[in-house]
């Protein structure tokens, strides 16, 4: 079994200590780019982006050992951090996870577990706009830091009068002075 996993809520200044910690399941995924996003311009690094991390506990919380109710009080107190989306932090034995939201609690309570209850805690990594734009962290290549909607297209001719307002000799002009057909 491996030992205990901490919650830790700093907008309460509470931290939560499960010792009947079953499993602690750790999932770190890409998405693949499809043909529609690729052609779409949307901004895949290397064919792929990390998903955010995903933590599934599987625990077991008993009175024994502790104050009569102290189970109930673990599912009184996990209730109002997934209905109020607050950011946590997870500290298991493996990893420190920041950012991290409740976003699926079970408890059940059967006769196996009659002075307490077995339960799961799913948590999801919160991403910000700008780390969803970051480039993959497992990879080489540069980020890319340009437009990210779809491409226009412009004929010769657009091409030319924007260049044109914009300053800038038009391409046939170019093409004509560099002596290029």
């Amino acid at each position: 079994m491996p030992s205990s996993v901490q919650i830790q809520i700093p907008a309460y200044g509470y931290t939560y200590t499960f010792s009947g910690v079953l499993s602690v399941q750790h999932h770190f995924s890409l998405k693949l780019q499809t043909k529609q996003e690729a052609e779409s311009g949307s901004d895949f690094i290397n064919g792929a982006r990390n998903q955010p991390d995903k933590l599934i506990l599987n625990v077991i919380e008993s009175d024994v050992g502790h104050l009569p109710g102290w189970s109930d009080r673990m599912i009184q107190a996990m209730e109002p951090v997934k209905r109020m989306r607050t950011l946590c932090t997870v500290v298991t034995p493996a990893k420190t996870y920041v950012n991290m939201l409740l976003s699926e609690f079970t408890a059940t309570v059967n006769e196996e577990s009659q002075s307490g209850w077995r339960g799961s805690l799913t948590f999801i990594q919160a991403t910000t706009i700008t780390e969803t734009k970051k480039t993959n962290d497992n990879s080489s290549t540069a980020t890319h830091t340009g437009s990210t909607g779809p491409v226009q297209k412009y004929s010769l001719q657009e091409m030319e009068q924007i260049l044109q307002k914009a300053g800038i000799i038009g391409t046939a002009a170019y093409k004509t002075k560099a002596g290029i057909a």
